[in-house]
């Protein structure tokens, strides 16, 4: 049954195909200006303590923000624009925070060892497996896998092997950050065919500082602290945006062209997801009821959903015949035993409302013209992406499973502000004066949004100079020794120059466990056989010990074997934080006191 069916949208007149690349213009010249802000602020923040420094920073940004509105009331003086200088200023002011941003994460980028969160070691141990041609997923009893799929580090390592950085993990972390940047930009492409779409009146798209406005913006959403801390992180969540703004884009595209190239390539994209992360394959649902309940033809549903399920079931035949059972353990069998807790997934959503609340204010503004009926299909499932997301983020405390559906809700709420933003701040009825307090207000209102989206930081690098302590005391307890007999609870930097595949992980095991879906004999085994040289384990004496955390409900036996079998001849000092940055460890665990083992 047909509710509606797209409606072909003309080409933009040809006055404006000079502007066919604005917006990856205005990406550029956005993030240019951003990082050269952000070496700004290094070079005054150089030698100075702490408080000053922010103050210098924060007057250095206070007149970069002012600057852009001032110089364009300077410019047209009596002829200037409310609506236009409201939006000078927030341009300034989203690029201002973008500095902040680079300039606080490039201390993690920059950190020499894959210890900031628990999956940056296994990201590493993957790309090393791939080198050497073991295994991506191995038997369980090695706890050399994890249940994450390759993509996200097979790319990486590809990219870095052509700019010849592959043993740079401080290169893997910038490719992620450009990851989120490629992310903003689809995200920046998907506004020009929403207010295609709904607004063909509106004129944003061809407009300079609306493209600079969205994608610095939008960068700062595929960034933001709330769901996308590990954007910057050896983690999926950077690449998984660039796949859910990919496929968004493409859904957007089929509604404006009903290209079978356009539908042939949204068939793909739901397997290339799954191959990121696992939940990039809601968009197989997601393409299909569009195409059932908006969709034109019978025959095209058929042909998508056969062509999509015939892709992903080859490409599950080959990984089944590359790796064999392991393969459905690891990706498969170990997902089903995850499951979403749905209080903290209801607390997620209150940590995130502010998300929520844009996506419903974006379709409030978009769902009211010119295809409002497909455009609502195209809502519907940005919705049920964002709301999945949020469900299966109940299954730890962490809210990076929702990513990518708020960049799209940011996305909805970005394009819709640009259809109604004339309208809004300027009325030819008005007296001028009320136009400026008008355009004054809602300036005033989405600046104040920027830190509910989690898009304000304190401009000061986290990591402490003791943390460089912590890693040269870590490779000092390698040395003399075969890499592979050393175990180091996480981390993998140590094990790159000898390209060893290490297992009996803390990632691996205390995944498993939480869901008593493990079988631990294998490091048993090795630790009864006092197979490793040496031991290095965080949290040996505390409840948290991943090997044997409290909270697992049976205990895996791993530190009574390694009590039982090896003794303490030392301790690796804790990391000393920054005193003035709040939280500066990811995860402090993994900078913590280290107990070093040997056998008895």
């Amino acid at each position: 049954m047909s509710v509606a069916s797209p409606v072909l949208v003309p080409s933009a007149p040809s006055s404006t195909s000079g502007r066919k690349f604005i917006a990856p213009f205005c990406a550029a010249g956005v993030l240019t200006v951003a990082l050269a802000l952000a070496g700004a602020i290094g070079a005054i923040q150089k030698g100075q303590p702490a408080p000053r420094a922010v103050m210098m920073t924060a007057v250095l940004m206070a007149g970069v923000m002012g600057l852009a509105a001032v110089a364009y009331l300077l410019r047209f003086r009596q002829h200037a624009q409310p609506s236009t200088t409201g939006l000078a200023f927030l341009c300034a002011s989203a690029i201002s925070l973008l500095a902040f941003y680079f300039f606080w994460v490039s201390s993690y980028v920059f950190f020499p060892a894959d210890i900031l969160i628990w999956s940056e070691g296994d990201f590493i141990n993957d790309i090393i497996k791939f080198t050497v041609g073991y295994p991506m997923y191995s038997p369980q009893a090695n706890n050399d896998s994890i249940n994450y799929v390759p993509g996200a580090q097979l790319l990486t390592y590809f990219i870095a092997w052509i700019g010849g950085k592959t043993g740079s993990i401080p290169f893997y972390r910038g490719v992620q950050l450009a990851y989120a940047a490629v992310a903003a930009l689809l995200a920046t492409l998907c506004c020009h065919r929403l207010v295609r779409l709904a607004a063909p009146a509106c004129r944003a798209a061809q407009s300079w500082l609306w493209n600079i406005f969205w994608y610095a913006a939008l960068l700062l959403m595929a960034t933001n602290s709330i769901t996308n801390p590990f954007a910057h992180n050896l983690h999926a969540d950077a690449l998984t945006e660039v796949a859910n703004l990919g496929a968004f884009y493409l859904l957007l595209r089929y509604i404006e062209t009903r290209s079978p190239r356009v539908l042939a390539a949204m068939a793909a994209m739901c397997t290339v997801g799954f191959f990121i992360r696992q939940n990039a394959l809601i968009w197989l649902i997601c393409y299909a009821g569009f195409l059932l309940f908006w969709g034109k033809s019978w025959k095209r549903f058929g042909l998508f959903t056969a062509s999509a399920l015939a892709i992903y079931g080859a490409a599950i035949a080959a990984c089944f015949a590359l790796w064999g059972e392991p393969f459905y353990y690891w990706v498969f069998y170990m997902l089903s035993k995850h499951h979403p807790d749905p209080l903290r997934s209801f607390q997620h959503l209150l940590d995130a409302w502010t998300y929520f609340a844009a996506l419903l204010l974006g379709s409030a503004a978009l769902l009211r013209g010119r295809n409002w009926s497909v455009l609502s299909g195209a809502w519907l499932a940005c919705a049920l992406v964002l709301v999945s997301q949020t469900y299966t983020s109940g299954i730890d405390w962490m809210l990076n499973h929702m990513g990518p559906g708020t960049l799209l809700a940011g996305v909805w709420f970005m394009a819709g502000l640009a259809s109604v933003w004339s309208d809004a701040t300027e009325s030819p009825a008005s007296p001028t004066g009320l136009n400026w307090i008008r355009a004054g207000v809602l300036t005033a209102t989405v600046a104040l949004m920027f830190s509910g989206l989690g898009v304000v930081r304190i401009p000061l690098k986290p990591i402490p100079p003791d943390a460089y302590r912590y890693v040269h005391d870590i490779e000092h307890q390698f040395e003399g020794l075969p890499a592979k007999r050393v175990l180091l609870d996480l981390g993998d930097w140590v094990y790159w120059k000898e390209r060893a595949v290490v297992g009996d992980r803390t990632t691996s095991i205390g995944d498993r466990g939480y869901t008593l879906a493990g079988d631990f004999s294998g490091i048993l085994a090795r630790i009864a056989n006092k197979h490793y040289a040496r031991i290095l384990v965080r949290g040996y004496h505390n409840f948290d010990f991943v090997y044997d955390y409290f909270l697992f409900p049976k205990s895996t036996g791993i530190r009574k074997a390694m009590q039982e079998n090896y003794r303490e001849v030392g301790t690796i000092r804790a990391v000393e934080g920054n005193p003035y940055v709040k939280n500066w460890a990811q995860d402090p665990y993994y900078f913590g006191e280290i107990t070093i083992l040997e056998p008895r």
